[in-house]
């Protein structure tokens, strides 16, 4: 009898040992659905699990759509590096009459001849035709005769740079070359920022009614700022 009342004894001690462990388990589970379930109305199960499953949803749905617009951003920007990098030899000439010659080659070579004469002539730039990839007419012909702009691929970027650094001595030379412009070859993207900036310098200098200033827009594709011109006397 006194050996079973001590396995007895001992027999209860471990259950009471596992009940009171088991009693922690329970409390600790019991707060980790307070934290789960803390801040929802009261309701059953299926109604809490749904609310949990859909809020899991929507914050998976946003990351996705943060992750597909960040690829389509970077797209874009490698779109238009590349862009940018294709146009990085090309310069676009206004304002050369167009010939009338019926074949479109006549035509072209009247372009060629007059860009070389353009580049040696007036710029003192040394390019030769060798140096000239394409010449071609931009858009479509119009009606009343004015001269479509030239687009001009140079096969150097030294070439276009020594062209664009002497556009400077336009001033001095000979009449049919002095209402030449001569501007980059700009992606989309630059061309509306350069007229965004046009039309700031604009409206800058309708503002300054001094009259001491020029508003000017300045700098490389991409890199085009209003610069601010003291008028000299």
């Amino acid at each position: 009898m006194q050996k079973l009342r001590t396995e007895v004894n001992n027999a209860k001690g471990e259950v009471d040992k596992k009940l009171t462990v088991n009693g922690r388990e329970m409390n600790d589970l019991s707060n980790k659905f307070k934290e789960i379930f803390e801040g929802h109305e009261s309701g059953s199960w299926s109604e809490i699990v749904k609310r949990e499953v859909t809020s899991s949803l929507n914050n998976v749905s946003e990351d996705i759509q943060a992750v597909q617009n960040t690829l389509i951003e970077t797209k874009t920007q490698v779109n238009e590096q590349r862009d940018k990098e294709s146009r990085r030899n090309n310069i676009v000439i206004y304002r050369i009459p167009e010939s009338t010659e019926a074949r479109s080659e006549d035509r072209n070579k009247e372009d060629v001849s007059f860009c070389l004469q353009l580049f040696n002539n007036a710029l003192q730039a040394g390019v030769i035709e060798e140096n000239i990839v394409n010449v071609f007419r931009l858009g479509r012909r119009t009606e009343n005769g004015d001269p479509r702009p030239l687009m001009v691929q140079l096969g150097r970027y030294t070439s276009k740079n020594i062209v664009m650094e002497s556009l400077y001595k336009l001033r001095g030379a000979e009449r049919k070359f002095k209402s030449v412009v001569i501007a980059h070859d700009m992606t989309l993207a630059e061309r509306e920022e350069f007229k965004r900036l046009i039309a700031e310098a604009k409206d800058r200098a309708s503002a300054d009614t001094s009259g001491k200033y020029l508003y000017r827009v300045r700098g490389l594709p991409g890199q085009t700022k209003i610069a601010k011109i003291r008028v000299r006397n």
